[in-house]
């Protein structure tokens, strides 16, 4: 039996492909993203309960206080609506972000009760 082989040569000078670059697009609609703004550590205390509990996180000096609120009360176990927060003796509008009330790195920031905040 005679077998037969195709001959298959390869060219040492290989045509370059053309790269076509192209620019990868997030599908995360902006609001939805992180702030990029400077990222303190800072202390959220509770006066909730019979015990103070306190946690360190770190936070960007931007993010609106609604988004602070909700991680914080994941954490503290609490419902973001039946507390406020509270930094320097002024009371944090949901709709501000945290570097409208001086928040600087190493503050503490309280959880107070939405009965006793003061607006």
């Amino acid at each position: 039996m005679s077998e037969e082989f195709e001959e298959i040569s390869f060219d040492e000078e290989k045509e370059e492909e053309e790269v076509v670059e192209t620019e990868i697009k997030s599908k995360t609609p902006d609001k939805t993203k992180t702030p990029a703004g400077k990222k303190i550590s800072v202390y959220f205390q509770s006066t909730i309960g019979p015990s103070p509990k306190q946690e360190k996180l770190v936070v960007a000096t931007d993010a609106p206080i609604s988004d602070i609120k909700y991680t914080v009360s994941q954490i503290f176990g609490l419902p973001p609506d039946e507390f406020h927060l509270s930094h320097a003796g002024r009371t944090c509008d949901n709709d501000d972000v945290l570097e409208d009330y001086g928040v600087e790195d190493g503050d503490t920031v309280l959880l107070i009760p939405v009965s006793t905040a003061g607006c």
